[in-house]
């Protein structure tokens, strides 16, 4: 099964109104996009938009689902901050 991995990131820092630092991160994600038609899984954006824009197939944005997981932080990244 084909899946778009997105990895965790830090993107920085937020400082609160006491001047703790807290990282700013962007939650790591999985998806899915499956053809709903076909059954068919895609690999990424690009191929989905292909199919859509073929006209030799009956694929509509319509008939596209994205099943995504979102990866929260663990308690240790988030008070761990990296500095910038």
């Amino acid at each position: 099964m084909p899946k778009i991995i997105e990895e965790a990131e830090q993107i920085g820092t937020i400082t609160l109104e006491n001047g703790k630092k807290i990282p700013h991160i962007k939650c790591g994600s999985e998806t899915v996009i499956t053809n709903t038609l076909t059954g068919h899984e895609y690999s990424s954006e690009e191929e989905v938009k292909n199919d859509i824009d073929n006209p030799g197939t009956e694929t509509k944005e319509e008939h596209i689902r994205r099943d995504v997981k979102i990866f929260a932080p663990s308690l240790a990244e988030m008070f761990s901050p990296k500095e910038d």
